[in-house]
């Protein structure tokens, strides 16, 4: 299994490092593009990559023809938009014409003109990296960063993220759980947007138990609690790839009061967005970008 999370972590900055090297070729973008179909080819050859993922997906109860292709392309389609913008920036990357919000976003909009701060949340789907750059053009968006142990990973992210212009929120190493929480607390109190992926699992005595594909598994609780302690609204979003687009879709928001038994509220409201994250999975699972992580590997065959 770590043989295959290195061959992963291989091919996913393999990818992402063509973009950085050919950031000044002038014929970068075919490069890059040719880049894609390479990694798509190495995507049906690479066969226990494809065995794990099948596994996977078998026990998760979604399978099926043709679902770990569209995955695949959906991954990389991920890798090559970052590349993209890394290589030029994110107006010249051609992103933004990938990318459609549709009539929901009105919920967001409103959110935001309360001026109590809101919390936009969505799981890992593939494009997440890029959505906040994107966002950050319609609102002011600040991005809550877990510092991620890998440095290959920090700086990709940090790249992507301040070629969108937007507000970058990480704790500083060594910063205790408070600190951290005190942090993202504190863009709220500004009345800020705060873009958080919180579907990352816990261990069972750091968050609340939810099901996701009839598998349990412990979400963090942490932006409930950020909710009911600022008054900040928290938005849910999905995305879709309709073959051209990602569609990107907006649930009403989540108001939670302050009051009663804090924890008990945070706890029912992580599970209820884990059912809807949950439905939303059984829809398009194709586009999880963790099928592959180790954590969710682990509760998926042993959950």
């Amino acid at each position: 299994m770590e043989l295959l999370r290195q061959l992963r972590k291989s091919i996913t900055f393999g990818g992402l490092r063509i973009g950085m090297e050919i950031s000044r070729s002038a014929d970068g973008y075919e490069i890059v593009e040719a880049a894609r179909y390479v990694l798509l080819g190495l995507a049906k050859t690479i066969i226990p990559l494809r065995v794990r993922l099948a596994r996977n997906m078998k026990l998760a109860g979604i399978y099926r023809r043709g679902l770990l292709d569209a995955y695949f392309a959906r991954a990389i389609d991920q890798m090559v938009m970052i590349a993209h913008i890394i290589r030029t920036d994110l107006y010249q990357s051609g992103c933004l014409e990938k990318v459609v919000f549709d009539e929901s976003f009105e919920y967001l909009k409103q959110a935001y003109s309360l001026g109590r701060g809101v919390i936009n949340i969505a799981p890992h789907l593939c494009f997440y990296p890029i959505y906040p750059a994107v966002l950050n053009l319609k609102i002011p968006c600040s991005i809550y960063m877990r510092r991620n142990k890998d440095p290959r990973k920090r700086k990709i992210d940090e790249s992507v993220a301040r070629l969108g212009n937007a507000h970058l929120v990480y704790p500083p190493p060594g910063a205790t759980k408070p600190q951290r929480f005190q942090i993202a607390l504190n863009v709220l109190r500004e009345g800020r947007m705060l873009f958080i992926t919180p579907d990352t699992p816990r261990k069972p005595h750091e968050g609340v138990p939810v099901s996701i594909f009839g598998k349990r598994a412990y979400f963090p609780t942490g932006v409930f609690v950020m909710s009911m302690r600022t008054g900040a609204p928290i938005v849910p979003t999905v995305w879709r790839w309709d073959g051209k687009v990602y569609r990107v879709q907006y649930s009403e928001p989540i108001e939670l009061t302050r009051g009663g038994n804090l924890r008990e509220k945070a706890k029912a409201a992580a599970q209820h967005w884990a059912k809807s994250v949950d439905d939303f999975l059984h829809e398009c699972p194709e586009m999880w970008w963790n099928w592959l992580d180790k954590r969710w590997t682990r509760i998926i065959r042993t959950g």
